[in-house]
């Protein structure tokens, strides 16, 4: 019985190759980008804070200019884009205002300008400072480490605000 199992195995061997002749090693290309490397700087992005169900989610968004806290600004007034917002991630920003200006003169400070008239609720707020903060905030610190200055148009000392998710 042994004998027939062991020349049926031998006699069915050649069927069961898959007819895909061996090519060795060979090139796949560059590394998966976006991850930082040793020696390398991180890949370019900016934070964006949208609002969801469960709070303010940070939404990344790619970047490589000189001024990440503006960029972020614009990126803010714009709203989700079509896919954050099949993902059910909505702005508070009131639609058609213009983007506040930010403008950093310090280490781990932001002043954030607020356009004429510029009226939100408090989630819109948390948006915008968490958006400003994060934009500013170095390797090793949080955004909730950045102060943000909010400059009103009409004038008056600026308030001081944390971002706090």
């Amino acid at each position: 019985m042994r004998r027939r199992l062991l020349a049926l195995v031998l006699a069915l061997s050649p069927l069961t190759a898959c007819g895909i002749a061996d090519t060795g090693p060979t090139r796949a290309g560059a590394p998966a980008s976006g991850l930082p490397l040793p020696g390398r700087h991180p890949a370019a992005v900016i934070h964006i804070y949208f609002s969801s169900p469960v709070g303010l989610e940070r939404v990344s968004r790619p970047y490589g200019g000189p001024d990440a806290p503006q960029a972020a600004m614009d990126r803010l007034a714009q709203g989700p884009d079509p896919a954050e917002r099949t993902r059910g991630l909505v702005t508070f920003i009131p639609s058609g205002t213009p983007a506040p200006t930010a403008v950093t003169r310090e280490r781990g400070t932001v002043d954030v300008h607020l356009p004429p008239a510029w009226t939100a609720n408090r989630t819109a707020l948390r948006q915008l400072v968490c958006t400003a903060a994060d934009a500013v905030a170095v390797v090793g610190t949080g955004p909730e480490n950045v102060r943000v200055r909010l400059h009103h148009a009409e004038g008056g000392e600026p308030v001081g605000e944390t971002c706090a998710r």
